[in-house]
């Protein structure tokens, strides 16, 4: 299970045999912030992208799942904006997609799908160093007020990671599930 949310990411295993848990990324934390680099030719993911972010705003990438689904006028969009994030977004003529420019790259752009992607990524390493085997299913949060052009784009992007999505379950259920498991008689 993915669950993403405001600013960070939280990785849940189950097993066979096993119960349901919360796992440890490689800094060894539950929560991993939400966020990619591109430095040096390498991605940088959670706490390393982070740590660049005070010297090296440009290449780091925070949150990219707030785009998905979105156009660059949206208010969302215009948030990250106002918080300083330095992106540069564009609509991709052919696709229609928003796309945000790499930093230092001449014509390099992702759309928040293959940032996303990416982050599906990094969570599928932590939970195969974890699980010890890989993994192809999984279920992922969304916010409850995901249209479903924003659903579809999260399809999108497990796809490009080869994630199988059995299902697409609203945060406040994932909380409401995750209290039922921890307060079982």
């Amino acid at each position: 299970g993915v669950d993403f949310g405001s600013d960070t990411v939280k990785i849940s295993l189950v097993q066979s045999g096993k119960p349901l848990q919360i796992i440890t990324n490689f800094e060894s934390k539950r929560k991993t912030p939400s966020a990619i680099a591109f430095y040096r030719d390498e991605r940088r993911f959670g706490a390393n992208a982070i740590a660049l972010m005070p010297r090296k705003p440009e290449m780091v990438y925070a949150n990219p799942f707030r785009l998905l689904g979105r156009s660059p006028d949206h208010p969302l969009a215009a948030e990250l904006a106002d918080m300083h994030y330095p992106y540069q977004l564009r609509v991709n003529e052919t696709s229609g997609l928003t796309e945000v420019k790499e930093a230092g790259q001449q014509d390099v752009y992702y759309t928040p799908e293959e940032l996303t992607a990416m982050l599906l990524q990094h969570a599928k390493d932590v939970t195969a160093a974890v699980g010890e085997k890989e993994v192809k299913d999984c279920v992922i949060t969304v916010p409850s007020s995901f249209a479903q052009h924003e659903r579809e784009a999260v399809f999108a992007a497990a796809a490009i990671v080869d994630l199988n999505v059995l299902a697409l379950i609203e945060e406040n259920t994932a909380a409401a599930l995750q209290y039922a498991i921890d307060h079982s008689p």
